[in-house]
């Protein structure tokens, strides 16, 4: 099964906001559960979710980068 997985296609757009946005979203969710604090772990939950949301924001123009490119 994991060799059916293209791994040039992956798509990073917004990857270093992805990967902030997981941190942030992370570090509030594990704080919250220590706490015991349910807005902080809301708050985490829609932080992780926006940055999933990222993956569906379209190309920038000026970026320079087409899909078809190779790594």
């Amino acid at each position: 099964m994991i060799m059916l997985i293209d791994r040039r296609r992956r798509d990073l757009r917004h990857l270093d906001w992805r990967i902030r946005l997981f941190s942030i979203g992370a570090a509030l969710g594990l704080g919250g559960i220590w706490l015991e604090s349910s807005w902080l772990v809301l708050s985490g939950t829609v932080v992780l979710i926006g940055g999933f949301g990222l993956r569906f924001l379209p190309n920038d123009p000026e970026s320079g980068q087409d899909e078809d490119q190779d790594e």
